[in-house]
């Protein structure tokens, strides 16, 4: 009688461990990391436990597993043990075993949904209770760990992230279905993730659009073109675009021409240009540019010519959308079709989407955007009503802003038909 009583004990001690494992293995597994590191921060008790698991959960919740392994098996034992103190009848011992089961099984529910009300506070009531298990089972731990391939945070060695990039992508998306995220944050979110797999080349203002300045330009000019084009700062070349020497600021500009400095050349005012190449990671060039304090950066080909530039403004707007200022005009779509065989299109839509959507066949050769395009064609800066045609389609210049094309009226040609000025027109 004595020894089942005894085992009776020893299975409560048993199950009421096996409680407080679940309770803290669901605590550790719905913390957040954040709410964690926030503890850490305001140093409340247990601040250091909080600071543990932040950094090692997924070696904590390993040593958790195995504990409540070894908690089962000894509960299932003691069962089993404590039923044939009584009986040897196989109904009975099944029934005991079932009856065991089901009690552990209810009380870890309890005790899991209790520690998901607040686990952060649960992990650190039970915080010495998982130390303690992870220091008694350090050996297998780590041994279990080195069988998978991974280290533990606090050792030297690869570690892999609580995290992964497609969990938060999923998690934003589940967010957004659920109403706690809005679109244009979702977008936010996914551009920020976008930046280690987007270069250089395809947020830089083009070689063709960059407003730069030849050295020998004087002070007076050079602070003319920079406050009608709305540019704070521009590069400085030397002969040609290709071997660009410097940046002016315009501050700089209106300091020297404040005190009636005119005949000076800007190459005495110029500051340190910063030169990337075009395969330049777009978040590694947003940190050095933080760091070295550059606001441009020249993008140069893989011969050294120029290629174009990029500024912080130009990546801010990679993540946020485009930033709108006095010199920008409103958004509108890529494409407007006014009637039959007529369009105004953006002057930055891809060529391939202009022959598509007119039918036509715009040779790429000659740029890859429809403004491109007609620079090249053009052989100079367009104005306002310049006019060609190609591919049969009438090209006019409808808006040019900082010497770039922003909107172009398109008419389709009907056979035979061409303009009695000319291919090419503007003069």
């Amino acid at each position: 009688m004595i020894e089942s009583v005894v085992g009776f004990a020893l299975l409560l001690t048993v199950i009421i461990a096996e409680t407080a494992l679940a309770a803290a293995r669901s605590a550790l597994v719905n913390s957040r990391p954040a709410s964690l590191q926030r503890l850490v921060e305001e140093r409340r008790s247990g601040s250091a436990i909080a600071e543990r698991i932040a950094e090692d959960s997924p070696r904590l919740l390993l040593s958790l597993r195995i504990a409540l392994g070894i908690v089962r098996l000894l509960a299932i034992g003691l069962a089993a043990t404590t039923y044939l103190g009584f009986s040897s009848g196989l109904l009975g011992f099944i029934i005991t075993l079932a009856a065991a089961g089901a009690i552990m099984s209810l009380l870890e529910f309890l005790a899991e949904s209790l520690a998901m009300r607040e686990p952060e506070a649960w992990a650190l009531r039970l915080g010495p209770v998982i130390a303690f298990l992870d220091a008694v089972l350090s050996p297998v731990v780590r041994l279990m760990l080195k069988l998978r391939g991974e280290v533990s945070a606090n050792q030297n060695g690869p570690s892999h992230p609580l995290v992964t990039e497609e969990e938060i992508m999923t998690l934003v998306d589940a967010g957004e279905e659920g109403g706690a995220i809005e679109q244009d944050e979702k977008e936010m979110i996914y551009s920020i993730f976008r930046l280690d797999d987007t270069l250089a080349r395809e947020v830089m203002i083009p070689r063709i659009d960059i407003q730069a300045l030849q050295e020998s330009t004087p002070i007076p000019e050079a602070t003319d073109i920079l406050l009608k084009t709305g540019y704070s700062r521009a590069p400085v070349y030397r002969d040609s675009i290709d071997n660009v020497i410097g940046l002016v600021y315009v501050k700089d500009l209106l300091k020297a021409w404040s005190v009636g400095d005119y005949e000076r050349p800007i190459s005495e005012l110029m500051r340190d240009a910063y030169f990337v190449p075009e395969a330049k990671k777009v978040d590694d060039l947003l940190e050095e540019m933080q760091d070295t304090r550059f606001h441009l950066a020249i993008v140069v080909d893989e011969y050294g010519g120029t290629a174009g530039l990029v500024t912080i403004e130009d990546i801010v707007e990679e993540i946020i959308g485009e930033i709108r200022d006095e010199y920008d005009f409103s958004e509108e779509a890529s494409y407007q079709q006014i009637n039959d065989g007529e369009y105004i299109f953006s002057g930055g839509i891809d060529l391939d989407d202009v022959n598509k959507i007119t039918d036509a066949d715009l040779p790429k050769d000659a740029g890859e955007t429809l403004g491109g395009f007609i620079y090249s064609e053009l052989g100079r800066v367009p104005s306002s009503g310049d006019k060609l045609e190609s591919g049969g389609l009438e090209l006019i210049v409808d808006q040019v802003v900082r010497r770039r094309i922003r909107r172009v009226r398109v008419r389709r040609l009907a056979p035979g038909e061409h303009n009695q000025d000319g291919a090419k027109d503007g003069s």
